[in-house]
Protein backbone atom coordinates (compact mmCIF):
# COMPACT_ATOMS: atom_id res chain seq x y z
CA UNK A 1 0.00 0.00 0.00
CA UNK A 2 1.37 3.42 -1.20
CA UNK A 3 2.60 5.60 1.87
CA UNK A 4 -0.04 8.59 2.70
CA UNK A 5 1.51 11.99 2.16
CA UNK A 6 0.40 13.17 5.82
CA UNK A 7 -1.40 11.65 8.63
CA UNK A 8 -3.30 12.47 11.62
CA UNK A 9 -3.21 11.38 15.01
CA UNK A 10 -6.12 12.10 17.45
CA UNK A 11 -3.45 10.95 20.70
CA UNK A 12 -1.41 13.34 22.39
CA UNK A 13 -3.76 16.28 22.72
CA UNK A 14 -3.76 17.04 26.41
CA UNK A 15 -1.34 19.51 27.07
CA UNK A 16 1.19 19.50 30.37
CA UNK A 17 0.20 21.39 33.17
CA UNK A 18 3.27 23.84 33.33
CA UNK A 19 4.98 23.79 36.30
CA UNK A 20 4.16 26.37 38.65
CA UNK A 21 7.62 28.97 39.16
CA UNK A 22 6.32 29.60 42.88
CA UNK A 23 7.55 28.25 46.44
CA UNK A 24 6.32 24.84 46.68
CA UNK A 25 5.08 24.12 50.19
CA UNK A 26 6.00 21.05 52.07
CA UNK A 27 2.61 19.36 52.49
CA UNK A 28 2.47 18.74 48.65
CA UNK A 29 4.18 16.32 46.46
CA UNK A 30 5.02 17.96 43.37
CA UNK A 31 6.24 15.66 40.56
CA UNK A 32 8.99 17.03 38.67
CA UNK A 33 10.71 16.76 35.33
CA UNK A 34 13.36 13.59 35.44
CA UNK A 35 16.49 15.13 34.21
CA UNK A 36 17.88 13.61 31.06
CA UNK A 37 17.15 14.43 27.42
CA UNK A 38 14.46 17.17 26.90
CA UNK A 39 10.88 16.59 25.09
CA UNK A 40 10.96 17.35 21.62
CA UNK A 41 8.46 17.37 19.18
CA UNK A 42 10.81 15.87 16.21
CA UNK A 43 11.46 12.56 18.80
CA UNK A 44 10.50 9.23 17.69
CA UNK A 45 6.59 8.37 17.84
CA UNK A 46 6.68 6.38 20.56
CA UNK A 47 8.23 9.23 22.87
CA UNK A 48 6.10 11.65 21.09
CA UNK A 49 3.07 9.48 23.01
CA UNK A 50 4.63 9.21 26.21
CA UNK A 51 5.85 12.84 26.11
CA UNK A 52 9.28 11.59 27.13
CA UNK A 53 12.27 13.05 26.24
CA UNK A 54 14.11 11.36 23.15
CA UNK A 55 17.21 11.12 22.00
CA UNK A 56 16.73 10.63 18.46
CA UNK A 57 18.80 7.95 17.92
CA UNK A 58 18.14 5.93 14.02
CA UNK A 59 17.07 3.87 13.38
CA UNK A 60 15.48 3.15 16.71
CA UNK A 61 15.50 5.66 19.94
CA UNK A 62 17.91 5.06 22.97
CA UNK A 63 15.04 5.90 25.44
CA UNK A 64 12.45 3.20 23.27
CA UNK A 65 15.52 0.52 23.69
CA UNK A 66 16.63 1.00 27.45
CA UNK A 67 12.27 0.62 28.24
CA UNK A 68 12.24 -2.02 26.22
CA UNK A 69 9.32 -0.52 24.03
CA UNK A 70 9.10 -0.69 20.55
CA UNK A 71 10.27 2.47 19.30
CA UNK A 72 7.73 3.22 15.99
CA UNK A 73 10.13 5.51 14.41
CA UNK A 74 10.54 9.12 13.18
CA UNK A 75 7.53 8.92 10.36
CA UNK A 76 4.36 11.36 10.38
CA UNK A 77 1.77 11.69 13.10
CA UNK A 78 -0.61 10.95 11.62
CA UNK A 79 -2.24 7.80 12.21
CA UNK A 80 -1.75 4.60 10.33
CA UNK A 81 -4.53 2.82 8.22
CA UNK A 82 -7.58 0.89 10.14
CA UNK A 83 -6.56 -2.59 10.30
CA UNK A 84 -9.09 -4.80 9.00
CA UNK A 85 -10.03 -6.17 12.34
CA UNK A 86 -10.28 -3.42 14.71
CA UNK A 87 -13.48 -2.28 15.75
CA UNK A 88 -14.83 1.32 14.53
CA UNK A 89 -16.48 1.71 18.45
CA UNK A 90 -14.95 -0.06 21.35
CA UNK A 91 -17.21 -1.15 24.38
CA UNK A 92 -17.03 0.96 27.15
CA UNK A 93 -15.57 -0.81 29.55
CA UNK A 94 -12.24 -0.68 27.42
CA UNK A 95 -12.53 2.90 27.13
CA UNK A 96 -13.14 3.55 30.46
CA UNK A 97 -9.83 1.47 31.40
CA UNK A 98 -7.74 3.41 29.26
CA UNK A 99 -9.24 6.70 30.58
CA UNK A 100 -8.58 5.94 34.02
CA UNK A 101 -5.33 5.33 33.50
CA UNK A 102 -4.01 8.03 31.09
CA UNK A 103 -5.82 10.76 33.27
CA UNK A 104 -4.97 11.84 36.72
CA UNK A 105 -7.73 11.88 39.26
CA UNK A 106 -7.46 15.42 41.15
CA UNK A 107 -8.54 18.22 39.93
CA UNK A 108 -5.83 19.46 38.06
CA UNK A 109 -7.19 17.40 34.84
CA UNK A 110 -9.38 20.98 34.29
CA UNK A 111 -6.44 22.73 33.32
CA UNK A 112 -6.66 20.47 30.11
CA UNK A 113 -10.11 21.27 28.98
CA UNK A 114 -10.69 23.77 26.20
CA UNK A 115 -11.59 26.98 27.56
CA UNK A 116 -14.92 28.68 26.83
CA UNK A 117 -14.66 31.08 23.83
CA UNK A 118 -17.49 33.38 22.29
CA UNK A 119 -17.32 31.58 18.84
CA UNK A 120 -20.95 30.17 18.37
CA UNK A 121 -19.23 26.92 16.97
CA UNK A 122 -17.78 25.57 19.88
CA UNK A 123 -20.18 24.81 21.36
CA UNK A 124 -20.43 21.34 20.58
CA UNK A 125 -17.66 20.99 22.56
CA UNK A 126 -18.92 22.86 25.48
CA UNK A 127 -22.21 21.88 26.09
CA UNK A 128 -21.53 18.75 28.83
CA UNK A 129 -25.11 17.86 28.90
CA UNK A 130 -25.52 16.24 25.72
CA UNK A 131 -26.23 12.87 25.89
CA UNK A 132 -27.27 11.37 22.26
CA UNK A 133 -26.16 7.99 21.51
CA UNK A 134 -24.19 8.10 18.61
CA UNK A 135 -26.65 6.48 16.18
CA UNK A 136 -30.18 6.23 17.50
CA UNK A 137 -32.44 4.87 15.13
CA UNK A 138 -36.43 4.62 14.20
CA UNK A 139 -38.85 4.88 11.83
CA UNK A 140 -39.90 8.18 9.75
CA UNK A 141 -43.70 9.31 9.79
CA UNK A 142 -45.06 11.43 7.15
CA UNK A 143 -44.02 14.49 8.56
CA UNK A 144 -40.22 15.59 8.10
CA UNK A 145 -40.95 17.56 11.73
CA UNK A 146 -41.04 13.96 13.45
CA UNK A 147 -38.06 12.67 11.83
CA UNK A 148 -35.98 13.41 14.88
CA UNK A 149 -38.29 13.13 17.65
CA UNK A 150 -37.20 11.88 20.54
CA UNK A 151 -39.48 9.56 21.19
CA UNK A 152 -38.74 7.80 17.74
CA UNK A 153 -35.21 7.68 18.64
CA UNK A 154 -34.11 3.95 19.83
CA UNK A 155 -30.45 2.23 20.24
CA UNK A 156 -29.06 1.10 17.18
CA UNK A 157 -27.65 -2.33 17.67
CA UNK A 158 -25.66 -3.19 14.66
CA UNK A 159 -25.45 -7.07 14.48
CA UNK A 160 -21.49 -8.66 13.92
CA UNK A 161 -18.47 -7.81 15.73
CA UNK A 162 -19.48 -3.46 16.32
CA UNK A 163 -22.29 -3.88 18.77
CA UNK A 164 -22.80 -0.32 19.21
CA UNK A 165 -23.10 1.06 22.88
CA UNK A 166 -23.88 4.51 24.04
CA UNK A 167 -20.55 6.39 24.11
CA UNK A 168 -20.55 8.65 27.27
CA UNK A 169 -19.29 11.67 26.04
CA UNK A 170 -15.97 11.84 29.04
CA UNK A 171 -13.57 14.32 29.58
CA UNK A 172 -11.13 13.04 27.38
CA UNK A 173 -12.75 14.29 24.44
CA UNK A 174 -11.68 17.83 25.26
CA UNK A 175 -8.44 17.61 25.64
CA UNK A 176 -6.94 20.97 24.28
CA UNK A 177 -5.83 20.33 20.65
CA UNK A 178 -3.05 21.72 19.28
CA UNK A 179 -3.75 24.69 16.63
CA UNK A 180 -3.51 23.60 13.08
CA UNK A 181 -2.03 25.21 10.35
CA UNK A 182 -3.61 28.06 9.01
CA UNK A 183 -6.13 28.09 11.79
CA UNK A 184 -9.27 30.17 11.34
CA UNK A 185 -9.79 32.04 14.63
CA UNK A 186 -13.72 32.16 15.17
CA UNK A 187 -13.64 27.97 15.35
CA UNK A 188 -12.80 25.98 18.31
CA UNK A 189 -9.40 23.81 18.08
CA UNK A 190 -11.02 20.90 17.29
CA UNK A 191 -13.37 22.31 14.73
CA UNK A 192 -10.31 23.42 12.99
CA UNK A 193 -8.32 19.95 13.89
CA UNK A 194 -10.88 17.78 12.26
CA UNK A 195 -11.64 20.22 9.19
CA UNK A 196 -7.74 20.53 8.32
CA UNK A 197 -8.06 16.45 8.53
CA UNK A 198 -10.99 16.17 6.37
CA UNK A 199 -9.09 18.94 3.70
CA UNK A 200 -6.21 16.93 3.71
CA UNK A 201 -7.33 13.15 3.97
CA UNK A 202 -10.89 12.65 4.49
CA UNK A 203 -12.56 14.58 1.31
CA UNK A 204 -9.85 12.53 -0.91
CA UNK A 205 -10.59 9.56 0.71
CA UNK A 206 -14.49 9.52 1.18
CA UNK A 207 -14.73 10.04 -2.69
CA UNK A 208 -15.06 7.53 -5.48
CA UNK A 209 -13.49 10.29 -7.50
CA UNK A 210 -10.75 13.00 -6.76
CA UNK A 211 -10.35 16.12 -8.50
CA UNK A 212 -9.64 19.53 -7.95
CA UNK A 213 -13.19 19.90 -7.68
CA UNK A 214 -14.14 17.77 -5.47
CA UNK A 215 -16.96 18.76 -4.12
CA UNK A 216 -16.12 17.53 -0.29
CA UNK A 217 -13.51 20.67 -0.81
CA UNK A 218 -15.10 23.30 -2.78
CA UNK A 219 -18.71 23.13 -2.00
CA UNK A 220 -18.62 22.20 1.63
CA UNK A 221 -15.52 24.11 3.14
CA UNK A 222 -16.85 27.55 1.96
CA UNK A 223 -20.35 27.49 3.51
CA UNK A 224 -18.96 25.31 6.43
CA UNK A 225 -17.06 28.96 7.93
CA UNK A 226 -20.93 30.34 7.91
CA UNK A 227 -22.73 27.40 9.15
CA UNK A 228 -22.51 25.88 12.60
CA UNK A 229 -25.02 23.10 11.67
CA UNK A 230 -22.87 21.92 8.32
CA UNK A 231 -19.34 22.78 10.43
CA UNK A 232 -20.88 20.10 12.99
CA UNK A 233 -21.87 17.66 10.58
CA UNK A 234 -18.57 17.72 8.00
CA UNK A 235 -16.63 17.46 11.79
CA UNK A 236 -18.54 14.19 12.24
CA UNK A 237 -18.09 12.50 9.37
CA UNK A 238 -14.31 13.62 9.42
CA UNK A 239 -13.59 12.33 13.13
CA UNK A 240 -15.55 9.51 12.93
CA UNK A 241 -13.30 8.49 9.63
CA UNK A 242 -9.65 9.08 11.20
CA UNK A 243 -10.94 7.34 14.30
CA UNK A 244 -11.54 4.10 11.92
CA UNK A 245 -8.10 4.54 10.56
CA UNK A 246 -6.66 4.86 13.98
CA UNK A 247 -8.67 3.27 16.76
CA UNK A 248 -8.57 6.85 18.79
CA UNK A 249 -10.79 7.07 21.75
CA UNK A 250 -10.60 10.68 20.98
CA UNK A 251 -12.02 10.69 17.69
CA UNK A 252 -14.52 8.14 18.50
CA UNK A 253 -15.78 10.06 21.29
CA UNK A 254 -16.06 13.60 18.89
CA UNK A 255 -17.65 12.15 15.95
CA UNK A 256 -20.40 11.05 18.41
CA UNK A 257 -20.59 14.07 19.84
CA UNK A 258 -20.75 16.10 17.02
CA UNK A 259 -23.29 13.44 15.62
CA UNK A 260 -25.43 14.56 18.36
CA UNK A 261 -25.21 18.40 18.30
CA UNK A 262 -25.75 17.57 14.22
CA UNK A 263 -28.86 15.45 14.78
CA UNK A 264 -30.20 18.47 17.79
CA UNK A 265 -29.35 21.43 15.31
CA UNK A 266 -31.78 19.62 12.61
CA UNK A 267 -34.63 19.34 14.79
CA UNK A 268 -34.56 22.64 16.12
CA UNK A 269 -34.81 23.99 12.14
CA UNK A 270 -37.36 21.55 11.26
CA UNK A 271 -39.11 22.73 14.53
CA UNK A 272 -38.54 26.36 13.63
CA UNK A 273 -38.92 26.57 9.56
CA UNK A 274 -41.51 24.57 7.44
CA UNK A 275 -39.61 22.03 5.25
CA UNK A 276 -40.09 24.13 2.17
CA UNK A 277 -38.33 26.76 3.36
CA UNK A 278 -35.42 24.51 4.38
CA UNK A 279 -31.82 26.02 3.63
CA UNK A 280 -29.48 24.46 1.08
CA UNK A 281 -27.01 23.66 4.27
CA UNK A 282 -29.71 22.30 6.61
CA UNK A 283 -29.87 19.54 3.11
CA UNK A 284 -26.49 19.30 2.76
CA UNK A 285 -25.98 18.56 6.60
CA UNK A 286 -29.32 15.11 6.01
CA UNK A 287 -26.63 14.06 3.26
CA UNK A 288 -23.40 13.92 5.45
CA UNK A 289 -25.25 12.04 8.64
CA UNK A 290 -26.02 9.50 5.53
CA UNK A 291 -22.24 9.53 4.83
CA UNK A 292 -21.62 9.50 8.74
CA UNK A 293 -23.40 6.42 8.66
CA UNK A 294 -21.88 4.56 5.89
CA UNK A 295 -18.76 5.08 7.11
CA UNK A 296 -19.29 3.52 10.86
CA UNK A 297 -20.91 0.77 8.69
CA UNK A 298 -23.93 0.82 9.89
CA UNK A 299 -27.01 -1.56 9.01
CA UNK A 300 -29.72 0.36 9.83
CA UNK A 301 -29.94 4.05 10.89
CA UNK A 302 -28.34 4.60 7.25
CA UNK A 303 -31.62 3.83 5.91
CA UNK A 304 -33.42 6.13 8.05
CA UNK A 305 -31.47 9.06 7.42
CA UNK A 306 -31.68 8.54 3.04
CA UNK A 307 -35.51 8.19 3.28
CA UNK A 308 -35.27 11.47 5.13
CA UNK A 309 -33.61 12.96 2.46
CA UNK A 310 -35.37 11.76 -0.22
CA UNK A 311 -38.39 13.27 1.66
CA UNK A 312 -37.11 16.62 2.60
CA UNK A 313 -35.99 16.72 -1.14
CA UNK A 314 -39.47 16.14 -2.79
CA UNK A 315 -40.90 18.80 0.05
CA UNK A 316 -38.11 21.55 -0.84
CA UNK A 317 -39.19 21.19 -4.24
CA UNK A 318 -36.76 19.48 -5.61
CA UNK A 319 -33.19 19.43 -6.54
CA UNK A 320 -33.54 22.21 -9.15
CA UNK A 321 -34.93 24.24 -6.25
CA UNK A 322 -31.29 24.19 -4.72
CA UNK A 323 -27.94 26.06 -5.50
CA UNK A 324 -26.80 23.87 -8.63
CA UNK A 325 -23.34 22.78 -7.07
CA UNK A 326 -25.34 21.73 -3.72
CA UNK A 327 -28.09 19.84 -5.96
CA UNK A 328 -25.45 17.93 -8.05
CA UNK A 329 -23.71 16.85 -5.50
CA UNK A 330 -26.69 15.53 -3.11
CA UNK A 331 -27.95 14.18 -6.55
CA UNK A 332 -24.57 12.21 -6.74
CA UNK A 333 -24.80 11.31 -3.14
CA UNK A 334 -28.20 10.05 -3.23
CA UNK A 335 -28.57 8.17 -6.65
CA UNK A 336 -25.08 6.29 -5.23
CA UNK A 337 -26.77 5.67 -2.14
CA UNK A 338 -30.27 4.99 -3.60
CA UNK A 339 -29.36 2.86 -5.96
CA UNK A 340 -26.90 0.41 -4.15
CA UNK A 341 -29.55 0.26 -1.01
CA UNK A 342 -32.09 -1.14 -3.69
CA UNK A 343 -29.56 -4.13 -4.23
CA UNK A 344 -29.52 -5.17 -1.17
CA UNK A 345 -32.51 -3.78 0.45
CA UNK A 346 -35.59 -3.91 -1.84
CA UNK A 347 -38.32 -4.33 0.73
CA UNK A 348 -36.95 -1.38 2.54
CA UNK A 349 -36.00 1.03 -0.90
CA UNK A 350 -38.75 0.23 -3.28
CA UNK A 351 -39.19 2.03 -6.76
CA UNK A 352 -42.99 3.28 -5.36
CA UNK A 353 -40.49 6.17 -3.51
CA UNK A 354 -39.89 8.98 -6.15
CA UNK A 355 -36.11 9.66 -6.90
CA UNK A 356 -35.42 13.52 -6.91
CA UNK A 357 -32.12 12.65 -7.79
CA UNK A 358 -33.81 12.80 -11.01
CA UNK A 359 -34.43 16.03 -11.12
CA UNK A 360 -33.32 18.32 -14.15
CA UNK A 361 -30.52 19.95 -13.14
CA UNK A 362 -28.92 20.50 -16.61
CA UNK A 363 -26.17 18.93 -18.06
CA UNK A 364 -24.71 15.75 -16.00
CA UNK A 365 -21.59 16.30 -14.41
CA UNK A 366 -18.65 13.41 -13.48
CA UNK A 367 -19.63 12.68 -10.03
CA UNK A 368 -17.32 12.03 -7.38
CA UNK A 369 -19.24 9.04 -6.11
CA UNK A 370 -21.60 7.44 -9.17
CA UNK A 371 -18.40 8.22 -11.63
CA UNK A 372 -19.29 6.48 -15.26
CA UNK A 373 -21.67 3.67 -13.32
CA UNK A 374 -25.05 5.45 -13.17
CA UNK A 375 -26.55 3.28 -16.05
CA UNK A 376 -25.22 0.57 -14.65
CA UNK A 377 -26.54 1.47 -11.09
CA UNK A 378 -29.57 2.03 -12.55
CA UNK A 379 -29.69 -1.58 -14.10
CA UNK A 380 -28.99 -3.05 -11.16
CA UNK A 381 -32.26 -1.48 -9.44
CA UNK A 382 -34.32 -2.94 -12.51
CA UNK A 383 -32.95 -6.28 -11.49
CA UNK A 384 -33.62 -5.89 -7.99
CA UNK A 385 -37.39 -5.47 -9.12
CA UNK A 386 -37.18 -8.49 -11.47
CA UNK A 387 -39.19 -10.74 -8.43
CA UNK A 388 -42.40 -8.89 -8.79
CA UNK A 389 -42.95 -9.83 -12.60
CA UNK A 390 -42.42 -13.61 -11.46
CA UNK A 391 -46.43 -13.87 -11.82
CA UNK A 392 -45.92 -12.88 -15.89
CA UNK A 393 -43.49 -15.04 -17.33
CA UNK A 394 -43.67 -13.27 -20.83
CA UNK A 395 -42.79 -9.84 -19.45
CA UNK A 396 -40.10 -11.30 -17.10
CA UNK A 397 -38.08 -12.68 -20.02
CA UNK A 398 -38.73 -9.67 -22.03
CA UNK A 399 -37.19 -7.78 -18.58
CA UNK A 400 -34.11 -10.13 -18.73
CA UNK A 401 -33.51 -9.45 -22.29
CA UNK A 402 -33.57 -6.11 -22.25
CA UNK A 403 -31.49 -5.81 -19.20
CA UNK A 404 -28.98 -8.08 -21.13
CA UNK A 405 -28.48 -6.24 -23.89
CA UNK A 406 -28.20 -2.93 -21.97
CA UNK A 407 -25.05 -4.47 -20.02
CA UNK A 408 -23.74 -5.37 -23.15
CA UNK A 409 -23.81 -2.57 -25.52
CA UNK A 410 -22.67 0.00 -22.13
CA UNK A 411 -20.02 1.98 -22.89
CA UNK A 412 -18.84 4.17 -20.30
CA UNK A 413 -19.20 7.12 -23.18
CA UNK A 414 -22.99 6.99 -23.64
CA UNK A 415 -23.22 9.74 -21.27
CA UNK A 416 -21.31 13.51 -22.07
CA UNK A 417 -20.50 13.92 -19.05
CA UNK A 418 -19.02 17.29 -18.10
CA UNK A 419 -15.55 16.65 -16.65
CA UNK A 420 -14.42 18.30 -13.39
CA UNK A 421 -11.35 20.39 -13.59
CA UNK A 422 -8.04 18.90 -12.35
CA UNK A 423 -9.29 15.64 -13.54
CA UNK A 424 -5.86 13.54 -14.52
CA UNK A 425 -5.61 10.96 -17.57
CA UNK A 426 -4.74 8.13 -14.83
CA UNK A 427 -8.03 9.17 -13.15
CA UNK A 428 -10.25 8.64 -16.11
CA UNK A 429 -8.75 5.16 -16.65
CA UNK A 430 -8.89 4.16 -13.15
CA UNK A 431 -12.53 4.98 -13.19
CA UNK A 432 -13.49 3.25 -16.60
CA UNK A 433 -11.46 0.14 -15.35
CA UNK A 434 -13.83 0.39 -12.00
CA UNK A 435 -16.85 0.88 -14.13
CA UNK A 436 -15.99 -2.18 -16.45
CA UNK A 437 -16.08 -4.41 -13.03
CA UNK A 438 -19.39 -2.67 -12.23
CA UNK A 439 -20.76 -4.64 -15.51
CA UNK A 440 -19.43 -7.76 -15.03
CA UNK A 441 -21.19 -7.17 -11.64
CA UNK A 442 -24.43 -6.45 -13.30
CA UNK A 443 -24.25 -10.07 -15.14
CA UNK A 444 -23.22 -11.85 -11.56
CA UNK A 445 -26.32 -10.02 -9.83
CA UNK A 446 -28.53 -10.63 -12.86
CA UNK A 447 -27.75 -14.28 -12.34
CA UNK A 448 -27.78 -13.83 -8.19
CA UNK A 449 -31.83 -12.84 -8.27
CA UNK A 450 -32.44 -15.07 -10.86
CA UNK A 451 -31.30 -17.85 -9.04
CA UNK A 452 -32.91 -16.93 -5.82
CA UNK A 453 -36.45 -16.40 -7.83
CA UNK A 454 -36.03 -20.13 -8.79
CA UNK A 455 -35.14 -21.16 -5.26
CA UNK A 456 -37.76 -19.70 -3.60
CA UNK A 457 -40.54 -20.45 -6.04
CA UNK A 458 -40.19 -24.16 -5.18
CA UNK A 459 -41.29 -23.49 -1.60
CA UNK A 460 -44.28 -21.75 -3.01
CA UNK A 461 -47.66 -23.31 -4.13
CA UNK A 462 -47.23 -21.13 -7.75
CA UNK A 463 -46.05 -23.06 -10.68
CA UNK A 464 -41.92 -23.15 -10.20
CA UNK A 465 -39.99 -21.30 -11.97
CA UNK A 466 -36.47 -22.38 -13.56
CA UNK A 467 -33.36 -20.31 -13.56
CA UNK A 468 -32.09 -23.25 -16.56
CA UNK A 469 -35.10 -21.19 -18.80
CA UNK A 470 -33.60 -17.77 -18.15
CA UNK A 471 -29.58 -18.40 -18.18
CA UNK A 472 -29.34 -18.75 -22.16
CA UNK A 473 -31.01 -15.21 -22.67
CA UNK A 474 -27.72 -13.79 -20.45
CA UNK A 475 -24.46 -13.19 -22.71
CA UNK A 476 -22.17 -13.72 -19.88
CA UNK A 477 -22.85 -16.95 -18.13
CA UNK A 478 -22.02 -16.52 -14.60
CA UNK A 479 -18.83 -18.33 -13.65
CA UNK A 480 -17.36 -16.20 -16.39
CA UNK A 481 -18.49 -13.03 -15.39
CA UNK A 482 -17.03 -13.70 -11.63
CA UNK A 483 -14.03 -14.85 -12.83
CA UNK A 484 -13.58 -12.20 -15.71
CA UNK A 485 -14.59 -9.46 -12.63
CA UNK A 486 -11.87 -10.79 -10.17
CA UNK A 487 -9.22 -11.02 -13.29
CA UNK A 488 -9.85 -7.41 -13.34
CA UNK A 489 -8.93 -6.37 -9.90
CA UNK A 490 -6.32 -8.56 -9.25
CA UNK A 491 -4.76 -6.28 -12.45
CA UNK A 492 -5.32 -3.57 -9.63
CA UNK A 493 -2.46 -2.27 -7.78
CA UNK A 494 -5.39 -1.27 -4.67
CA UNK A 495 -3.61 1.52 -3.71
CA UNK A 496 -5.13 4.29 -1.78
CA UNK A 497 -6.25 5.94 -5.21
CA UNK A 498 -9.83 6.23 -4.24
CA UNK A 499 -11.44 5.19 -7.21
CA UNK A 500 -10.46 1.71 -6.12
CA UNK A 501 -13.03 2.36 -3.26
CA UNK A 502 -15.94 1.95 -5.17
CA UNK A 503 -15.02 -1.65 -5.45
CA UNK A 504 -17.17 -2.82 -2.92
CA UNK A 505 -19.92 -4.08 -4.64
CA UNK A 506 -18.33 -5.76 -7.41
CA UNK A 507 -15.53 -7.74 -4.59
CA UNK A 508 -19.14 -8.77 -2.64
CA UNK A 509 -21.23 -10.00 -5.21
CA UNK A 510 -18.75 -12.02 -7.24
CA UNK A 511 -17.52 -13.48 -3.56
CA UNK A 512 -21.03 -14.39 -3.09
CA UNK A 513 -21.67 -16.00 -5.93
CA UNK A 514 -18.69 -17.96 -6.43
CA UNK A 515 -17.77 -21.15 -4.64
CA UNK A 516 -13.78 -21.06 -6.16
CA UNK A 517 -11.63 -21.27 -3.12
CA UNK A 518 -8.80 -19.29 -4.51
CA UNK A 519 -11.69 -16.76 -5.61
CA UNK A 520 -12.79 -15.92 -1.86
CA UNK A 521 -9.10 -15.34 -0.78
CA UNK A 522 -8.51 -12.56 -3.52
CA UNK A 523 -11.82 -11.26 -2.47
CA UNK A 524 -11.06 -10.91 1.03
CA UNK A 525 -7.73 -9.53 0.71
CA UNK A 526 -9.19 -6.93 -1.59
CA UNK A 527 -11.92 -5.83 0.95
CA UNK A 528 -9.52 -5.75 3.76
CA UNK A 529 -7.06 -3.59 1.39
CA UNK A 530 -10.34 -1.09 0.58
CA UNK A 531 -10.79 -1.26 4.85
CA UNK A 532 -7.34 -0.25 5.75
CA UNK A 533 -6.87 2.04 3.05
CA UNK A 534 -10.02 3.90 2.80
CA UNK A 535 -11.65 3.35 6.64
CA UNK A 536 -15.03 2.95 5.50
CA UNK A 537 -16.95 0.63 7.76
CA UNK A 538 -19.37 -0.83 5.57
CA UNK A 539 -16.71 -2.64 3.95
CA UNK A 540 -16.17 -4.73 7.14
CA UNK A 541 -19.72 -5.10 6.87
CA UNK A 542 -19.65 -6.94 3.59
CA UNK A 543 -16.63 -8.81 4.47
CA UNK A 544 -18.46 -10.20 7.73
CA UNK A 545 -21.64 -11.40 5.37
CA UNK A 546 -19.63 -13.20 3.30
CA UNK A 547 -18.14 -15.05 6.25
CA UNK A 548 -21.28 -16.36 7.42
CA UNK A 549 -22.45 -17.25 3.59
CA UNK A 550 -19.49 -18.86 3.14
CA UNK A 551 -19.23 -21.67 6.19
CA UNK A 552 -23.19 -22.00 5.67
CA UNK A 553 -22.00 -22.83 2.08
CA UNK A 554 -19.80 -25.18 3.32
CA UNK A 555 -21.58 -27.20 5.83
CA UNK A 556 -24.41 -27.57 2.95
CA UNK A 557 -21.82 -29.00 1.05
CA UNK A 558 -20.48 -30.99 3.61
CA UNK A 559 -24.30 -32.22 4.42
CA UNK A 560 -24.74 -33.28 1.27
CA UNK A 561 -22.04 -35.60 1.52
CA UNK A 562 -22.61 -36.68 4.27
CA UNK A 563 -26.46 -37.10 3.87
CA UNK A 564 -26.16 -37.67 0.01
CA UNK A 565 -27.71 -34.51 -1.11
CA UNK A 566 -29.81 -31.47 0.47
CA UNK A 567 -32.69 -32.54 0.20
CA UNK A 568 -32.16 -34.96 2.35
CA UNK A 569 -31.30 -33.50 5.34
CA UNK A 570 -34.29 -31.36 6.60
CA UNK A 571 -31.33 -28.92 8.76
CA UNK A 572 -29.86 -27.30 5.53
CA UNK A 573 -29.98 -23.90 5.90
CA UNK A 574 -30.57 -21.52 2.74
CA UNK A 575 -27.07 -20.35 1.47
CA UNK A 576 -28.44 -17.15 -0.49
CA UNK A 577 -26.80 -14.10 0.19
CA UNK A 578 -29.91 -12.11 0.26
CA UNK A 579 -31.48 -14.86 2.86
CA UNK A 580 -28.40 -14.21 5.16
CA UNK A 581 -29.56 -10.82 5.37
CA UNK A 582 -32.81 -11.68 6.13
CA UNK A 583 -32.24 -13.89 9.02
CA UNK A 584 -29.42 -11.19 10.75
CA UNK A 585 -32.01 -8.40 9.57
CA UNK A 586 -29.31 -6.40 8.37
CA UNK A 587 -30.27 -3.27 5.57
CA UNK A 588 -26.86 -3.72 4.27
CA UNK A 589 -25.10 -0.75 2.14
CA UNK A 590 -22.75 -2.09 -0.26
CA UNK A 591 -22.19 1.97 -1.48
Amino acid sequence: MTAFATKITDTGWAQSSPVNSGTITPQKKVRTRQTGTAWTRSGCLTCKKRRKGCDKAKPSCNNCIKQGRICEGYGSVWAEPLGPSAQVFKPDSTDSTTTSKSRPKDESASSHLVSPTSSPLSDAWLDAQSSISPSPSGSITSSPRHWLNESNIRQDHDQGDQTTEEVVISQDSLAVVPRPRNYISHLSDHESHYLQYHVQQGSRLLANLESDDNPLRSLLIPRVMSSPLLMRAVCAVSALHLANRSQGYSAQTASATFYGRTLEGIRSVLVESSPEALSDDTMLAVGLLCKYEIVRGSVKQWVVHLNALQRLIATRGGLSSMDPDAGHFLRGLYLYAYNMARISNRKRITAAEPCPADTDLGAPRLDIYIGYTEEILKLCARIAELPSLEGDVVSLRLAIASINESLLTWSHTSIPYIIPQGLTPASLTRLQLVAECYRDAGFIYLHSILEHMSLKSRNKNAPALYYTEWAPLIFAPKSVAVHRCLARVETFPLDDHCEYSALTFPLFIAGAESNVLAHRSLVIQSLAKLQSNFGIGNVKRAEEVLGILWARKDANALDGIIFGGPSVNANVQSSHWLDILEELQWELILA
